[in-house]
């Protein structure tokens, strides 16, 4: 199980401050959600609270959900006006519907076997209102499948440290298009270096896969696109 959500809550929070443009995300985002009307939305895999604000500022009605606390108690601190909840993807329900349920962060990733991905999209088909809209993305197993020998190496430096990380990634096929992600952090302050490990088991789709799933849990697919040549895109409405 991943420690990077846990253990490494703040190095993921202070990290990916440079991995992920959270401001072009929520654009993208709130360009689709303004398409279609949707005001009341619930981001999953919330994570530290990065696009939250800007859900509030832009005057959504936001809930950010997450199963990981460290990462909710940077989110709060992060995003004191948001409300946050503790809640797993595979199993959660709200009264009052959403208009949008957003699985941010390719967090849908970690839907390893055919019953996790088949429930959480069943638990986000009864969180949404008739015809709303689910966005998410996920890796491509096409993509992800043809190179296992490069070695990733990502610098990043936030706050006056220096993060970097070492990460491969290896065959798992146990159930799915599903491989193994191997990391190593290094984070230098002061000149002073910590070291820290982190493995974890990730799915990929093909787009096939993804439309018989969004079908089984009672949605429509609008678009599935190909981003950055290994992302799938997709936007599903509830059926």
């Amino acid at each position: 199980m991943t420690k990077l959500y846990s253990q490494l809550a703040q190095v993921y929070h202070e990290m990916y401050q440079s991995i992920f443009d959270y401001g072009k995300d929520f654009n993208r985002y709130h360009r689709l959600l303004s398409k279609h009307r949707c005001r009341r939305v619930l981001e999953i895999g919330c994570g530290s609270g990065n696009l939250a604000s800007y859900f509030l500022d832009a005057g959504y009605d936001y809930v950010g959900m997450d199963k990981a606390k460290g990462m909710l108690r940077i989110a709060r601190r992060v995003a004191p006006a948001a409300w946050f909840v503790g809640a797993d993807m595979r199993k959660f329900s709200f009264t009052r519907k959403f208009d949008a349920v957003l699985i941010t962060g390719r967090s849908f990733t970690y839907m390893t076997d055919n019953p996790d991905v088949l429930s959480a999209l069943q638990s986000v088909h009864a969180a949404l209102r008739p015809r709303g809209l689910l966005i998410f993305e996920n890796f491509d197993a096409a993509a992800i499948f043809t190179d296992f020998s490069r070695r990733l190496t990502q610098k990043v430096r936030y706050g006056g440290k220096r993060f970097v990380r070492y990460s491969e990634k290896s065959m798992n096929l146990e159930t799915g298009w599903t491989w193994n992600w191997h990391a190593r952090y290094e984070v230098t302050e002061n000149k002073r270096k910590q070291v820290m490990f982190d493995e974890s088991v990730l799915r990929a789709f093909t787009p096939d896969e993804l439309s018989l799933f969004l079908r089984l849990a009672g949605f429509a697919c609008i678009s599935m696109k190909k981003r950055q040549g290994w992302e799938i895109a997709t936007v599903a409405q509830r059926m």
